[in-house]
């Protein structure tokens, strides 16, 4: 059973998570501003974090031979491993680099439901005209702009029986899955080998779906036919996945023609799961695609100017979703979780494997 006796904390807590976490550990280093003291590495056992992960001070791991995990406040691993620090086999070997994969359930579903909603609602388009020029559109003007699904129809859309589908059914995409639910949705999703799989990852009470149970199938998006019998169910696609060799534009022109007449497209992964040309393109159709929300986004930042920003049927937020009110915080309950999982003789979760970077 390992004791880890030191932890350093380089971002910014409240004062009652500290004196928490202060309870856990007999040496808190707390320095927030990232400008630890060179003197002080040897001594650390444990790190938490931002997404960069350890300050610009540690060069090698020979300056802290004692570290074992590094638990990031962020879902994403590539900026701390893709830095000089964690380049050798040493570091790999030595450093288990953990995420912060399941916090992020307390922010990004709500805004993934609050989107298809807004989409389904018409809200992006009454919002603008009711903002941009002060007056009260007809209801055939909102139907007209909102193009041409909704051209025939003279209300908003109904989400009862719709088809939400899952590009990835991670923490995200589960506790997603668990919400809609409430709108008495369908719920379908797609992984790599198109299985059921357990979620062994950072779990909060109460949420997610902890045993896959809720999609009424699984396919695989390694194997394209499985892959576009899924696209072609659904109503609403929503995709959370990381950005990896394996998914960088793996959402193609093809296949967003392969969603169904009215299918709305939720990203809140990575932008360059998809090119912004290929999805204007499918907006501009005369079938298909019908609205997008994006808080992800090729190139991201977008350029001013760039079309994605006007169309009418084009929700965009500034990779948003995931950050809330006592973030750290609630990322230092994964550094608690982790630290009392190790005490017990137990590994920790959400450890990142730096082969794939997730």
């Amino acid at each position: 059973m390992e004791h880890y006796t030191d932890v350093a904390v380089t971002v910014e807590l409240s004062d009652n998570k500290l004196d928490e976490i202060k309870t856990k550990f007999e040496r808190v280093h707390y320095y927030p501003d990232g400008t630890f003291p060179e003197e002080l590495l040897d001594q650390v056992d444990m790190w938490y974090t931002g997404w960069n992960g350890l300050p610009d001070v540690v060069k090698d791991v020979v300056q802290i031979p004692r570290t074992k995990v590094v638990q990031l406040s962020s879902a994403g691993a590539n900026n701390f491993l893709a830095r000089d620090t964690m380049a050798s086999d040493k570091a790999k070997g030595q450093i288990k680099v953990c995420s912060a994969s399941g916090i992020h359930i307390l922010s990004i579903p709500p805004y993934v439901v609050a989107n298809i909603v807004n989409l389904y609602m018409k809200m992006q388009i009454q919002l603008h005209i009711a903002r941009s020029e002060a007056r009260w559109p007809s209801r055939k003007e909102i139907n007209d702009t909102a193009g041409h699904f909704d051209a025939k129809n003279t209300g908003n859309r109904n989400l009862r029986g719709s088809t939400v589908g899952f590009l990835g059914y991670g923490h995200i995409g589960r506790e997603t899955a668990r919400l809609v639910q409430a709108y008495h949705c369908h719920v379908i999703a797609a992984n790599t080998r198109g299985n059921k799989a357990a979620d062994d990852g950072y779990i909060i009470s109460g949420t997610g779906d902890p045993d896959g149970s809720i999609p009424s199938a699984y396919y695989a998006t390694s194997d394209p036919s499985s892959f576009r019998d899924f696209l072609s169910r659904c109503d609403v696609l929503v995709a959370s996945l990381p950005s990896t060799p394996q998914t960088r534009y793996m959402l193609t022109a093809e296949h967003l023609a392969a969603l169904p007449n009215g299918a709305i497209f939720i990203n809140v992964g990575r932008g360059d799961l998809v090119r912004s040309e290929d999805i204007l393109a499918a907006l501009d159709s005369p079938s298909g695609l019908t609205a997008v929300a994006l808080d992800v986004t090729d190139p991201e930042p977008l350029p001013a100017g760039h079309p994605l920003f006007t169309h009418p049927r084009v929700i965009i937020t500034p990779h948003t979703s995931g950050g809330w009110e006592g973030y750290f915080d609630d990322g230092a309950d994964v550094l608690l979780y982790q630290a009392e999982r190790i005490r017990a003789g137990r590994e920790p979760v959400n450890v990142v494997d730096p082969a794939k970077g997730y």
